[in-house]
């Protein structure tokens, strides 16, 4: 029996998750998440989806926000045999951590390693007109996407990939890969192999800021941005209206102009209909 330990916090690592918890000679000793935070314009504070996920289940639950000494001995009072990291993001794992289980930690990244290291790999393979990825698994080290490859899986971009749509095809593949993958590992742990760091590119984590339009783009890579960047953060822009004024616009589709859009404080409507009132600020 394998004593595994689960690393995550988004949708994406309950449904790895939920797949570990079924693979016969695999026992999931506990999951770390994040701890409980608020969110959204009322500061609710609501639990990460793998922490939900863990309490409904009844499954062994620590909440961290770093790897404090105790969480340290903790882990090792677990004594795991492997441990799994989906969309965990940091704190990032030091050695120390990283050498407490027999056979380290293994992440799943969607992005063909080196290529496309960083937080946010999915929107950028779509923006940068990308039509081939994988999904890698790979084996921890102390920098970020950097450690050697044990397994990378092949998949393609469609032309009309959204974010979501990237994700869950690159964590189904995972999932359905899940049982053989990580057996094959703790079989052969030795059979990994280094990558390719001049091959390697990095590109910043999205957030609302960096969801401004570009203009100066041609009008595929706008379509490919604001595709990217669904459900979020949304592409955005800033329009005036006939007074004068500046609003920002959220735009949800794009084909050769914007067409689903919204603009502060109004409803998502078509920007034909609205067109003649506002002004798209291209500089």
């Amino acid at each position: 029996m394998i004593n595994i330990i689960f690393f995550g916090s988004s949708s994406y690592s309950v449904v790895i998750l939920q797949k570990l918890l079924e693979i016969k000679d695999f026992q999931v000793s506990a999951i770390f998440s994040k701890t409980d935070k608020p969110v959204g314009r009322h500061q609710e504070i609501i639990p990460n989806p793998v922490a939900a996920f863990s309490k409904e289940n009844h499954l062994p639950l620590f909440q961290i926000e770093e790897f404090t000494p105790k969480v340290k001995q903790q882990i090792r009072q677990l004594n795991p045999d492997l441990a799994l990291c989906v969309a965990f993001g940091p704190p990032y794992f030091d050695q120390e951590t990283i050498d407490i289980p027999k056979y380290k930690i293994v992440n799943i990244h969607p992005s063909p390693l080196p290529k496309y290291r960083g937080a946010t790999p999915g929107p950028w393979q779509i923006i940068n007109g990308e039509t081939k990825s994988a999904v890698s698994f790979f084996q921890i080290d102390a920098l970020p996407d950097h450690g050697p490859i044990i397994s990378q899986l092949p998949f393609d971009i469609s032309p009309t990939e959204t974010a979501t749509t990237f994700y869950q095809k690159a964590f189904e593949l995972a999932n359905n890969n899940l049982e053989s993958i990580l057996k094959n590992y703790v079989s052969h742990p030795a059979s990994i192999q280094t990558q390719d760091h001049s091959q390697k590119t990095y590109f910043p984590k999205f957030d609302k800021d960096k969801a401004e339009i570009n203009w100066s783009w041609d009008q595929a890579k706008i379509t490919r941005f604001v595709r990217a960047l669904k459900p979020w953060p949304i592409a955005w822009t800033y329009v005036t209206n006939q007074k004068g004024q500046q609003l920002k616009m959220k735009v949800f589709s794009f084909n050769t102009e914007p067409v689903e859009v919204q603009i502060e404080g109004k409803t998502i409507t078509n920007w034909s209909e609205i067109s003649s009132y506002y002004t798209i600020k291209k500089s």
